[in-house]
């Protein structure tokens, strides 16, 4: 149980971090919709489907086999590495939901609305920077996340003798 525990939780990490892989590069190949429009709404849609149907499933679904084996495995009850993980787990949702999804699906409505009206071109594009910086700091929590799993570091904490 417990080897097939930490091969689900292992494969939903490796799919939540090429996600991240993949839309930072997406947004990074963006074109101006300016000069691409429809190059443009197409790249967020698919930016959309891969946020909503790899990214988002892949971090809840690691989350649980964490949880799973949390529960399965007296000896990640005390280990300061497994809560630390539940830690950083938690800070990927949040972070996942309010600085990579939600503005992906924002600007990918914005993009199709865009298509109807020409006029609202100029809404597009703005939040670029902001988007690929969520997305390098929730893979480098995601990183330090997978760390702890491989190294499970003990954080003993130094004591000075007495003398």
């Amino acid at each position: 149980m417990r080897q097939w525990l930490k091969f689900g939780h292992s494969m939903t990490a490796i799919s939540f971090l090429g996600a991240v892989i993949v839309l930072w590069v997406m947004i990074d190949q963006l074109p101006r919709p300016e000069v691409a429009l429809d190059i443009y709404v197409a790249q967020r849609q698919l930016m959309e489907r891969i946020a909503s149907l790899v990214l988002m499933p892949s971090l809840l679904i690691s989350l649980l086999f964490g949880l799973a084996s949390m529960a399965a495995v007296s000896a990640f009850h005390s280990a300061p590495w497994a809560w630390a993980k539940l830690v950083t787990t938690v800070l990927m949702l949040e972070g996942s939901l309010l600085g990579i999804q939600s503005p992906i699906k924002r600007e990918a409505r914005l993009a199709q609305e865009a298509l109807l009206d020409p006029g609202r071109i100029s809404e597009l594009a703005q939040n670029l920077s902001s988007e690929q910086m969520s997305l390098i700091l929730i893979g480098a929590v995601a990183t330090v996340n997978v760390a702890l799993g491989v190294w499970r570091p003990r954080f003993r904490t130094k004591t000075t003798a007495s003398t």
